[in-house]
C-alpha cells in the first residue's frame, strides 16, 4: 500500500514517524496549494514560546497548483528565518553539525515552495537515516483510492497528534521551558538530539 501525503516545510516530528514506518510515500505536488498549513509553515521552540515560522507565498489566495506557486522574497522572511533558527538552537548540542547545510538550503533562494520543501526533505531523511521510497504525484487525483493510504491535509497545525495514531512523543532534553513541547519542527529534534534523533521517531 502506497500513502500519499502533502509537502511539508521543515516538517513536524508526526510527519517522518509516517513516512519512517511506510514502505513507498507519494508526495502530492498538484493539489492547489492550501493557506494556513505545514505546506509553508513550521514550529520551533525559542526563549520565550513555540514559534511559528511562514514563509510567505505569490498569489498564496488563488487556486495555485503546489508545483508552481512561488515564494514571495519581497518580503524579508528569509533573513528572519534563519535568525530565529539561530536564536532558539544556537547553543543546542548539534546545532553547529546541520547548521551550514541548513543555511545553504534556505539561502538557494528556491523559485518554488514545492522544490525548496522537495530539498528539506531529501537532507532530513538522509541524515535520520530513513530509507523509505520517496515518489512524487504527476497528476491529481481527488480519490477514494484503492490500496491507497491518502493522508493529505491529515496532519495540521490547527488538529492535534493526540486526534491521530501516527506519532506518540517521546520526551527528550529541550533548551528552553520545564514543560515539553510536543511535535515540533524537525529542526527542534535535530538540533537537541542530533545522531539519535531517529530513535524518537
Amino acid at each position: 500500500m502506497r500513502t500519499l501525503i502533502e509537502s511539508q516545510y521543515f516538517p513536524c516530528l508526526e510527519y517522518f514517524s509516517v513516512i519512517k514506518n511506510r514502505k513507498e510515500v507519494w508526495i502530492e505536488t498538484k493539489e492547489h496549494f492550501v493557506k494556513q498549513t505545514y505546506r509553508n509553515r513550521c514550529y520551533i521552540l525559542d526563549a520565550n514560546r513555540v514559534l511559528p515560522l511562514a514563509i510567505p507565498m505569490i498569489g498564496g489566495n488563488k487556486n495555485i497548483p503546489m508545483d508552481e506557486i512561488k515564494i514571495d522574497y519581497g518580503q524579508k522572511w528569509l533573513n528572519n528565518h534563519w535568525r530565529a533558527i539561530i536564536s532558539a538552537y544556537n547553543k543546542s548540542p548539534f546545532f553547529e553539525y546541520y547548521e551550514p547545510y541548513l543555511h545553504k538550503i534556505l539561502y538557494k533562494k528556491h523559485e518554488t515552495l514545492l522544490g525548496l520543501n522537495n530539498e528539506v526533505l531529501t537532507f532530513c531523511l538522509k541524515v535520520l537515516n530513513i530509507d523509505t521510497e520517496i515518489k512524487y504525484t504527476s497528476t491529481y487525483e481527488k480519490g477514494p483510492f484503492d490500496e491507497t493510504e491518502d493522508i493529505r491535509s491529515v496532519i495540521h497545525p490547527k488538529s492535534d497528534y493526540i486526534c491521530r495514531e501516527y506519532f506518540t512523543p517521546i520526551p527528550y532534553q529541550q533548551l528552553f521551558g520545564s514543560k515539553f513541547a510536543t511535535n515540533l519542527s524537525i529542526l527542534d529534534l535535530l538540533s537537541c538530539v542530533g545522531p539519535d534523533a531517529d530513535k524518537y521517531l
